[in-house]
This record gives structure tokens, C-alpha cells and sequence, in this order.
């Protein structure tokens, strides 16, 4: 029986195992984007200062490719933009994934425990089972000897009953 109660555990852990795998792909990859989300967001407040500096000198300037780059400019905020929304997103998974490897971990525990409370309930039960053996030889013994005593022929209670029949 035991044999079957580690197969239901090993059974009840491959879902945990293939999640934590997962994760651990998950965490290597989200690590490399949170860099570089932190990379452009410094590096485009000190593009996005230049650029307007840039701006400006050429507004002045009277030259035709301001607008080009009054275009560039909000291409290149949508862009960013962009990456702020992928980067909330892979935040937002990021804390789901947190919060699922926790319910796992106490799914995992309260599993190891009704686990390791069946096996206890097994050992009371197998030393139960051996006590009431045990009695149970006791008690033929004595009954035996009971039976014994009663058919002696020395018991004036046994002499009578064989008088009587």
C-alpha cells in the first residue's frame, strides 16, 4: 500500500515540476527585458532632450527637415510607448506567475500531507491490527483453558452434568 501512495505523489508532483521549469525559463527571459526596458527608459529621456534641443536649433534655422523629425520624434514615442505596454505586461505576468508558483507551492505542501498522514494512518492501523491479533490469541488460550477446566472430570459441576445425561 505504501508503494501506491508513492505513486500518487510522484503522479501529483510532474504538474509542479513542468510549472517550475516553465518559470525558470520565464524568469531568464523577463530578467533580459527588464534590463533593457531600464536601458531605454534612460537612454530616451537623454535621446528625447537632444532631439528636442535638435528640434529647436532647426526651427530656428529655417531648414525644411524639422518636420521630417517632428515625425521621427512621434514615431519614435510610439515606439516607446510600445515598449512601456510590453513591459506592464510582462510585469503584470510576472506577478501572476509569482502568486501561481505560491498556490503550487501550497498545493505541493498540503499534498506531502495528506501524503505523509496516510502513511501514519497506516502504521496505527498495521500496529492496531497486530495488538488485536495479539488479544485475540490471548483470549482463545483462555478459552480453551476455560473449556478444559469445565469438561474435567475432578469439577463437581462437570460430574454432575455427566450424572445427568
Amino acid at each position: 500500500r505504501s508503494g501506491s501512495l508513492d505513486q500518487v505523489e510522484v503522479e501529483a508532483s510532474r504538474p509542479v515540476l513542468a510549472l517550475a521549469q516553465a518559470q525558470a525559463r520565464f524568469w531568464k527571459a523577463s530578467s533580459g527585458l527588464e534590463r533593457v526596458s531600464l536601458a531605454m527608459n534612460t537612454s530616451q529621456s537623454d535621446t528625447a532632450d537632444k532631439v528636442d534641443e535638435f528640434l529647436r536649433n532647426q526651427v530656428a534655422s529655417d531648414h525644411a527637415c524639422h518636420a521630417k523629425l517632428y515625425r521621427y520624434k512621434n514615431m519614435l514615442n510610439h515606439l516607446h510607448e510600445d515598449v512601456n505596454l510590453v513591459y506592464s505586461k510582462e510585469k503584470a505576468l510576472v506577478e501572476t506567475i509569482t502568486i501561481e508558483e505560491a498556490v503550487i507551492n501550497d498545493l505541493g505542501n498540503q499534498i506531502k500531507n495528506v501524503v505523509e498522514a496516510g502513511k501514519r494512518k497506516m502504521k496505527e492501523c498495521k500496529d492496531t491490527k497486530a495488538a488485536a491479533c495479539a488479544e485475540y490469541e490471548t483470549y482463545s488460550k483462555e478459552l480453551e483453558e476455560l473449556k478444559q477446566i469445565g469438561h474435567s472430570p475432578t469439577n463437581p459441576i462437570a460430574l454432575f452434568q455427566t450424572v445427568m445425561k
